[in-house]
């Protein structure tokens, strides 16, 4: 069943069971009703002239819940904080009774005029009883916001805890409109340091852009007091360091979290902001002051973000990062949300020091280490996972609420006037001055809508449970914490609404799934720090880890338990127990039995023993700037969308090329990197130390440098011996037939000298996109392939691609077009990204691939000389991607070539599938010469069902397309109108259709008879689009590796940069890939990754060189290679004899790879027994023994 389906399909489906007899499956949460609980706190607003959503658009932000024992009796209570109500306590009478004991307690305001916010549960005064601090805000007068401290002093002979107002004794009165706090220790002192979130309104427009205040002068900066205490006084000072510490940021705080990021033994923080101010990591200097790296550790964040969290999501020991936004998921929803694209965001963020933000959730998974900077990275996967839009969204609460091992995800949701909606904007305008205020107010649409629940589906996505889990009805809900409140084993709810009563949702599945165990873990901390906030738990289970961390507040305004509960499924032993104080000491228990609470004393941990740090030994080593390869390749920032502003990506910023050869004759192989338009190519010549020599080269007639290579490469064209070079020209920055467009072919003399031969090639101006050469006739030289992209502002028609025969003869280099004669359907052949000429039948004639946009993976098979496509024949012609790269090898050591094909990845808004695939319709829809573009996808209407609908904003479509204006009122007309029903005249009926339904970066198993099989790669690699792949045996077992790069910065603005990728690593286990870990590999690219090379370095060693468009090249050294044998030009082919008795097929080529074209050399393992190297027409030229095989 669909997720959402709300009112339609729960209507139907009880429809269905009443008519069966069955009973609907029981839901994991239930709705505990307040007159069972007890529990009728409701956190109603009454808006008036001053207080309302157009005054002030922090109204609606709501308040906190905390749960914690605050009567020492073992169950956990509630405190439930109220903005214009007064704030509630509810203790814990068991079986999810509770008793209201606000008033007797005395944690009522002392002032109805403060505006409660975040709570807070920590024993401060260090008497083994629970404080109560408290977030006051809104107000304008200061003495109406200050924090309240509630001091715990003792339970009465009624059972009830008694409290006192301290907050100005302790120093913690905060007056400057705080949201929530944090209890931590910053300076490694034992006791509990306090950080508060601040979020104020200034006077600014808080969504424009403007010099990021970092100076301390804002007053909407966070504040961070240092713990004194005084003995005098009984109980700690807190003395505001702000200044001194570092914590000067301008920002609008949701919310806050507390982690060692660095894992260098000091609490970092990292702070959540709505509005263009960015999110922050204060990384702790270890010196009572903090920097923040926020930009160095995460490559985007979320727009306005809200709560966060953190957990281990993939159970791999590292805490992962969520945050919440606003995007909308169903369509009518989203489309009056979205304004229209603007590439200007994207130029202001870099103009004014702004990091990338983009209007969804974000997960970013913990993804290694920068071996630069030493900091952790993230990989942003929220799309992938499937939680990137659940609407107006406050709290993200990561447990395991059905103990299955995995780390679910609960988001709340709702506001009561959506004042983003765009129809309602349009109205605001208009009537501003025709209507009152409060009629305005009664104009804005609600967002009452259910909380969102999702299953951890143990492969870095999640399933949309809502529905399943009983929470598939509306709400206006904020703050909300966890708890086993029933003592039963499993976590229960506690949701703060607002205008509506507080949510107890009961958890059902210790009854419903009685064979799921659980392990929770209670720490008894130090006297300073009780409760153990910073300590981390790691519960290892059949090569299993769950990794948990204690902080004081989590999600959004609130507190969760302070009980670390682990789901354990079907185990029934842990095999260990470990945590980590945040002193450092380590305590570690084995064989534990699951059902149980474990409580672990600080008393009992132990210092670690110093160990050494140590390296292992990597299987490559960065080596650029010793090697002098890592040169800023720079690329200008032209905006295609200018011109056609509904294309799905840029096609300026695929550069740069590499390409690798000796091209001076001194027997060492050079690299050449492609120029970009107003830039030069450059050389880098390798020495005789191995290092490499930069030149800029001059290969451009343009006086301005113009013309852009989208492909180079370095092949002997007129058959003297030596490296020649081709550089196809193109990226669709001018006119079509642009002369900058053309291709130019430049002659070596041998020495590196090269010379245009301008009457060589035909006289085109096609925007060329790849270049890939092999003896197609076989008749002795090189023929090419020239494939293009696009046709300039004409996306998505193909522009024409070229089949080149080469006929030198006589000392004239000439190459005649063929395309017609001998290339069947090339000439138009698609949106072509990538080709390589590759024999996958075995009968030693260049067979011809093609990678490209709205295509399945094109096959042309060699016929003596002539290329007929046989794609419908191999089992792939329904596979329809964005397909970038193609690389081939023998991945199955079964003696014939395989492929490995990069592809758009499925961490990207346009989800494709064979059932729902993404199209595109092109035509010129207003006759103005001008091809119009409109990519659809499928998406939940407002009932859940999935349709069919544009998925551009209106603002793009009209600009666009303008006449479509006419066709619609608003923009909800606009929004809930599907794909057909904006073309019911049949305009659409001769647009061009194209479709993709596969999203996968995969690998294609040679079947044999011209039959392939496609394999998906593991999931990681599908975090982003993948373009240069290269193949090795890294671990010399015998079987082929691959090495990948990937991401694409010219992504449009509403998805944003595709940028999770940092290269990565497969080791071939030999029936599949795994991913190495960068600790291993050693291989970490993690900017706009491009081409990917090898070449051999003087000394027989292997280096890979990975370009990043508009960046630093990358190079890696492999300290583990083989003997490398070179080979000759003559030589297509090796047949590679393992010491196991398989064979392995190689082939060698003029080019491979996305942009790419690397040395041509065979690298030797001990796992080889043999090689038999062919030439063109099959001969055998020569054998060659391992002598060093095992």
């Amino acid at each position: 069943m669909k997720p959402y389906s709300a009112l339609l399909l729960a209507l139907a489906t009880a429809s269905f069971l009443s008519c069966t007899g069955e009973d609907p499956a029981p839901a994991l949460f239930t709705k505990v009703s307040p007159d069972d609980s007890g529990i009728h706190f409701e956190n109603r607003l009454v808006e008036n002239d001053s207080i309302n959503i157009l005054d002030n658009e922090f109204v609606y932000n709501g308040s906190g819940v905390a749960l914690g024992d605050l009567n020492g009796d073992g169950l956990d209570d509630i405190f439930l904080a109220g903005n214009q109500v007064d704030n509630a306590l509810y203790l814990n009478e068991g079986n999810l009774k509770f008793r209201d004991v606000s008033a007797a307690s005395g944690v009522g305001k002392p002032d109805s005029l403060l505006w409660s916010s975040g709570v807070s549960l920590v024993d401060l005064n260090l008497d083994g009883r629970l404080d109560i601090y408290i977030c006051n805000t809104f107000y304008r007068d200061s003495t109406q916001r200050r924090n309240l401290l509630y001091v715990n002093e003792g339970v009465g002979e009624d059972g009830i805890p008694r409290f006192s107002e301290r907050a100005e004794a302790y120093g913690v009165a905060d007056d400057t409109y705080s949201s929530h706090a944090q209890f931590f220790d910053y300076d490694n002192d034992g006791d509990l340091d306090l950080f508060i979130g601040v979020n104020r309104i200034d006077g600014i427009n808080p969504s424009e852009f403007r010099p990021n205040q970092d100076d301390g002068t804002s007053l909407s900066r966070d504040r961070l007091y240092e713990n004194r205490w005084d003995e005098a006084l009984g109980h700690p000072r807190f003395v505001n360091v702000s200044d001194s510490a570092g914590i000067r940021y301008h920002g609008y705080s949701h919310s806050t979290l507390i982690h060692d990021f660095n894992k260098d033994g000091w609490m970092d923080i990292y702070v959540a902001n709505d509005f263009f101010s960015n999110d922050l990591v204060y990384i702790n200097n270890q010196d009572g002051t903090f920097t923040n790296r926020a930009g160095e550790i995460f490559k985007h964040f979320s727009l306005s973000s809200m709560g966060s969290d953190l957990a281990d999501i993939n159970n791999d020991g590292e805490l992962d990062l969520f945050t919440t936004e606003m995007q909308p998921y169903y369509n009518k929803r989203k489309k009056l949300f979205q304004g229209p694209s603007s590439y200007n965001k994207e130029i202001f963020t870099r103009r004014y020091g702004y990091e990338y933000q983009y209007a969804r959730n974000t997960l970013q998974i913990a993804n290694g280490t920068d071996p630069e900077t030493g900091l952790p990275v993230y990989s942003e996967t929220g799309m992938f996972a499937g939680i990137q839009e659940t609407d107006w969204s406050w709290a993200p609460l990561f447990a395991d609420y059905d103990n299955d091992g995995w780390q679910d995800l609960l988001i709340t949701n709702g506001f009561p006037k959506d004042v983003t909606d765009r129809d309602f904007g349009d109205f605001r305008v208009t009537a501003s001055r025709l209507v009152s205020k409060e009629k305005l107010i009664e104009a804005i649409p609600e967002i009452k809508i259910p909380n969102f629940a999702f299953r951890n589906q143990a492969n870095l996505t999640f399933e949309d449970v809502t529905e399943e889990w009983g929470l598939n009805f509306g709400t206006f809900s904020n703050g909300a914490a966890y708890g086993d409140l029933d003592q039963d084993g499993d976590l229960d709810l506690v949701i703060n609404n607002l205008n509506d009563k507080a949510l107890l949702m009961e958890n059902n599945g210790s009854e419903l799934h009685p064979e799921q165990g659980y392990l929770r873990v209670r720490l008894e901390g130090t006297r300073e720090n009780a409760a153990g906030f910073g300590s981390l738990v790691s519960v290892y289970s059949q090569d299993r880890v769950q990794k948990l961390q204690l902080l004081s507040g989590r999600g959004y305004l609130s507190k969760p338990e302070s009980v670390l509960h682990f789901g354990l499924g079907t185990v029934r032993t842990a095999d260990s127990v470990t945590v980590q104080w945040p002193d450092g000491r380590v305590q570690r228990l084995l064989n534990v039995p699951v059902g149980q609470t474990l409580v672990l004393d600080h008393a009992d941990s132990q210092t670690p023993g110093s160990q050494p740090a140590t390296r292992g030994r990597t299987f490559l080593t960065e080596a650029s700037e010793r090697l002098g390869l890592n040169s800023l390749i720079r690329d200008i920032d032209f905006i295609d969308f200018n011109y056609q502003r509904t294309i799905p990506h840029k096609f300026s910023q695929y550069g740069p090329s590499l390409a690798a050869g000796d091209v001076n004759g001194d027997g060492l192989t050079d690299l050449l990197a492609g120029g970009s338009r107003n830039f030069p190519e450059k050389w880098f010549y390798q020495q005789e130390d191995g290092t490499f020599r930069e030149t800029e080269a001059t290969y451009k007639s343009h006086p301005e440098l113009e013309e852009e290579d989208t492909a180079s490469l370095l092949f002997d064209a007129d058959g003297d011996g030596d490296l020649d070079l081709y550089l196809a020209r193109g990226s669709g920055q001018y006119e079509p037939g642009d002369p900058r467009y053309r291709d130019v072919l430049w002659l070596n003399d041998g020495r590196g000298n090269f010379t245009e031969a301008k009457e060589a090639l035909p006289e085109a101006f096609a925007n060329s996109s790849v270049v890939k050469a092999a003896d197609f006739d076989r008749d002795g030289d090189l023929d090419l392939f020239v494939g293009s992209r696009v046709k300039p502002f004409a996306y998505p028609t193909a522009d024409r691609s070229f089949l080149l025969r080469n006929d030198t003869e006589n000392g004239v280099v000439r190459f005649t077009d063929v395309t017609a004669q001998a290339g069947e359907n090339l000439e138009y052949a698609g949106l072509i990204s990538d080709a390589i000429w590759t024999d996958f039948n075995g009968d030693f004639w260049p067979d011809l691939i093609l990678a490209a946009e709205w295509s399945p993976v094109r096959f042309f098979e060699n016929r003596e000389g002539e290329l007929r496509e046989i794609t419908e024949s191999t089992g792939l012609a329904e596979d329809k991607g964005w397909w970038n790269s193609l690389t081939a090898a023998d991945l199955d050591n079964d003696g014939d070539m395989d492929y490995i094909v990069g592809n758009s990845g499925t961490n990207i808004y346009f989800k494709g599938s064979p059932e729902e695939p993404v199209r595109i319709y092109a035509k010129d829809l207003d006759d103005n010469g001008m091809i119009d573009p409109l990519i659809s996808y499928y998406l939940r209407d407002s009932t859940g069902v999935r349709r069919e609908y544009l998925y551009h904003p209106w603002q793009d479509v009209v600009k666009q397309f303008s006449a479509i204006r006419k066709r619609f009122n608003s923009f909800g007309e606009f929004g809930a109108s599907t794909l057909p029903e904006m073309f019911p005249d049949g305009l659409l009926d001769d647009a061009l259709v194209y479709e993709f339904n596969t999203m996968e970066s995969s690998w294609l198993e040679n079947l044999g008879n011209n039959r392939f099989a496609r394999h998906a790669l593991p999931v990681p690699v599908q975090i982003a689009p993948v373009y240069g792949t290269a193949v090795t045996d890294l671990d010399q077992d015998g079987r082929l590796d691959l090495l990948m790069v990937g991401n694409d910065y010219g992504m449009e603005v509403q998805q944003g940069r595709a940028d999770a990728f940092m290269g990565m690593a497969l080791r071939n286990v030999g029936d599949g890939f795994v991913p190495v870990a960068r600790s291993q590999s050693g291989f970490f690219v993690p900017g706009d990754g491009k081409a990917l090379i090898r070449l051999e370095q003087q000394g027989g060693s292997v280096v890979w060189v990975a370009s990043q468009n508009n960046d630093r090249l990358k190079a890696f050294e492999n300290p583990r290679a083989g003997q490398l044998l070179r080979v000759a030009p003559e030589e297509v082919r090796a047949v590679v004899r393992m010491q196991d008795g398989s064979s392995q097929v190689h082939e060698f080529y003029w080019g491979s790879g996305f942009h790419s074209q690397s040395g041509r050399f065979l690298e030797v393992t001990p796992a080889i027994e043999t090689i038999e190297f062919f030439d063109a027409a099959g001969n055998k030229v020569r054998t060659v023994e391992n002598a060093g095989g095992a």
